[in-house]
């Protein structure tokens, strides 16, 4: 059995529903989100694991059962007695999304207090995916200890995918984020940035500049994601854009760049080619974002769109 494991942090959702001041609950977290697409559509000989901090407290529990009916598991992870875990809403205008976070006692914040539950994991699995989210919520020895601990860890048969996710607000100064953005995109095999995101960390304007920066630090393949635009593809070799297809009716982009990671990481590990893959990735992606919320029943999909 191969393993795809995602560290990173999982909060309560409340998103917008069809009735207005109504809000519904849910689960969602950025790496989350992706293992959440990934585990759609792995294939069999893959298993889903996801490494985190949690409370001991009712929703904690809720959260690790909803894993499990998704076929996540979530084993030997951190559990702290005066943490809990984090909370977001959504806002919505025209089919973008803002949110409101209450994060500052989540118990995923301490997940690297306790390193030796990790170790294991990362001996273990084929993919190793985070997010500069997932850097970014723990204290500065935390996400050193973190990164050390993948790069000790990788071997050729282990892919690391990092997807940058920048968030100015979560991190102590632009530069401490800047330095470790880098760092992480030094050990990936895989980065999966935003343009929007590197243009508001980096200056970048084209997602040409964006590969560039990223491969020169040493990452191995570069995808860039731009929204409707095209995705541009690069490693030291070439680089190509790939369009999407344009979706009539956008009603929500929360996690649009969360399911295409996990939908890229699904179809490599299933063998095809990366432009194929991204293709894949696009559609999941663009069904993603014409419903509410981050995470998009199965039924949602066609079965013959990952055959």
């Amino acid at each position: 059995m191969k393993t795809c494991l995602g560290i990173g942090e999982v909060m309560v959702e409340l998103a917008a529903t069809k009735t207005p001041d109504l809000l519904q609950r849910g689960f969602a977290g950025d790496v989350f989100n992706s293992l959440y697409y990934a585990q759609m559509f792995l294939p069999d000989e893959w298993r889903v694991g996801f490494h985190t901090g949690l409370g001991v407290d009712q929703i904690s529990d809720e959260i690790i059962a909803f894993m499990a009916r998704h076929n996540i598991s979530c084993e030997m992870i951190p559990r702290s007695e005066n943490r809990t875990v984090g909370l977001y809403m959504i806002q919505l205008s025209d089919g973008e999304r803002s949110f409101s976070y209450w994060r500052e006692h989540s118990a995923a914040r301490v997940m690297m207090d306790a390193p030796e539950m990790l170790a294991d994991k990362l001996a273990t699995a084929q993919y190793i995916y985070l997010s500069g989210i997932s850097l970014a919520i723990l204290p500065p020895q935390g996400r050193t200890a973190l990164l050390q601990m993948i790069k000790a860890a990788k071997t050729p048969d282990k892919t690391v995918f990092f997807d940058s996710n920048i968030r100015p607000k979560l991190w102590e100064n632009a530069d401490i984020m800047r330095a470790c953005v880098a760092e992480a995109g030094s050990i990936a095999d895989i980065v999966l940035p935003s343009l929007d995101d590197e243009g508001i960390a980096f200056g970048d304007r084209h997602a040409a500049d964006v590969a560039a920066r990223y491969l020169s630090w040493g990452a191995g393949h570069v995808i860039v994601k731009n929204g409707a635009a095209p995705t541009l593809s690069a490693d030291a070799s070439q680089q190509h854009l790939i369009s999407p297809e344009p979706v009539a009716h956008i009603i929500d982009s929360t996690a649009a760049g969360d399911a295409f990671n996990g939908a890229l990481m699904a179809c490599l590990a299933a063998g095809k080619k990366m432009d194929d893959a991204i293709i894949n990735a696009q559609q999941c992606s663009a069904i993603v974002v014409t419903q509410n919320g981050a995470l998009i029943p199965q039924n949602h999909f066609p079965e013959e769109l990952f055959p």
